[in-house]
């Protein structure tokens, strides 16, 4: 095992792979404990990462003590994290399975900055796992593709064994490991696969851990193909402005397979394939209408279909009670009024007479039924008539925010201020107020 390991760190390190340093995660499991014996019988350069969940009660903790006991007996380095996991995956609309991952490999890459590799210890039933439920979950080619051997500085060496040969070695070897006893919980998903499906398949074809790793070997080659000709028709329908994904409907409308191309960009901001199956469809190109996946919306306007991140819920309100703290939100100069004087015409510029500016102030986002008396014009308007007649999107209106004294509108920030609050030639001392762009 040690040198089928060895040859396969090489072919993934490189040149001078066994005189390169490695981050090693390691679980307490055998795979991992296997993995890091393998490194250190190597001889090879590595320090340990070890994440410990809280998900298991007092069996986390065994674990974390155990990894502690491996580092000191070989006198490598250790880096510990522990993470109150329950609570950061509460109302994440996440699984405690992917925000745990989401974790471990943010972690990992904080700390990799003096290391060559991180190294993960993923086996090659770990991979068929992985083939066999994204396939019941519904996946294009790349969940068929299972995990990759090298992922940018994560690479996977023991991806060439299986299971049964990592835990036959640990015995032969008398190498100690903990058990995870969650492993045997069939009402887990990936165990019912390892325990009953994978099982029947093998009843099947005795070979199957062989054939699905070749399959999968043939299908990244494919995928890799595949990516290169698809980017080029992204690349003409996606552009990015101010943190938003903005996909051309008409060059969208141009491509061979709409899609395709659809679902491979949305399959990146975790839109499930039934979306671009949707969207493909003229009839569900209605602007306004909104689909949404765990972190991202999707808006459908008039000429692009726009995606960003999903915003705090909690609308914001900031109170201010002085100019100093409005001069920390704006820029602000006070002048004298002259007779004929001439305003720069600016939306990201608000003039008011100083006795208009009555403190409290808020700075607040928009609420339906908010109105306002629109500088230049008499008669009032609701701020949805507004938004409308200059065809801002319901993403921008998301983000725009209001100057307001008590229950009134001063300013649109960067769009337009109220009529109430303009100078007339009675008026003084005034202000010049520059938006900062909130």
């Amino acid at each position: 095992m040690l040198n089928r390991f060895l040859q396969e760190l090489q072919a993934l390190a490189g040149e001078n792979a066994l005189h390169k340093r490695y981050l090693l995660a390691v679980s307490g499991g055998a795979d991992s404990t296997v993995m890091a014996t393998l490194f250190h019988e190597a001889g090879l350069s590595f320090a340990i990462a070890h994440c410990n969940f809280h998900l298991r009660g007092a069996d986390s903790d065994r674990d974390m003590r155990f990894v502690q006991q491996l580092a000191a007996q070989w006198q490598v380095p250790l880096y510990l994290q522990e993470f109150d996991t329950l609570t950061l995956q509460k109302n994440s609309g996440k699984s405690v399975e992917m925000v745990a991952r989401e974790l471990r490999y943010t972690w990992f890459s904080e700390i990799a900055g003096d290391y060559d590799f991180i190294v993960t210890a993923h086996q090659s039933t770990d991979a068929a796992e992985t083939m066999l439920l994204n396939l019941c979950r519904g996946t294009g080619l790349k969940g068929l593709c299972g995990i990759p051997s090298k992922n940018g500085k994560i690479i996977r060496p023991m991806l060439v064994f299986t299971a049964e040969e990592i835990r036959q070695y640990a015995e032969d070897h008398h190498i100690a490991y903990v058990e995870d006893i969650t492993n045997r919980d069939e009402e887990i998903s990936r165990n019912r696969i390892r325990h009953s499906v994978i099982p029947q398949l093998e009843s099947i074809n005795p070979q199957f851990l062989d054939t699905n790793a070749r399959t999968r070997k043939i299908l990244q080659q494919q995928y890799a193909y595949y990516q290169k000709h698809i980017a080029a028709d992204i690349q003409k329908v996606v552009s990015e402005q101010n943190g938003q994904c903005r996909i051309n409907r008409s060059k969208l409308a141009e491509c061979d397979d709409l899609e395709l191309v659809l679902y491979e960009i949305l399959n990146e901001y975790g839109f499930p394939a039934i979306v671009s199956e949707k969207l493909s469809v003229n009839s569900f190109f209605q602007p306004g209408k909104q689909f949404f996946s765990d972190t991202h919306i999707l808006l459908i306007d008039r000429d692009f279909l726009l995606i960003q991140p999903k915003a705090n819920s909690e609308e914001a309100c900031v109170n201010i009670v002085s100019q100093e703290e409005l001069s920390q939100y704006f820029d602000i100069e006070e002048f004298e009024y002259q007779k004929d004087m001439v305003f720069e015409k600016n939306p990201d510029i608000l003039y008011l007479p100083k006795d208009k500016l009555t403190f409290p102030l808020q700075i607040r986002f928009w609420r339906s039924g908010d109105y306002f008396y629109p500088l230049g014009t008499k008669g009032r308007q609701k701020l949805s008539d507004f938004f409308t007649d200059h065809k801002i999107d319901r993403f921008t209106k998301s983000k725009i925010r209001l100057l307001c004294s008590e229950d009134q509108i001063i300013w649109i920030i960067g769009w337009r201020s109220d009529e109430r609050f303009k100078i007339q030639e009675k008026n003084t001392i005034c202000y010049k107020i520059c938006n900062r762009k909130l």
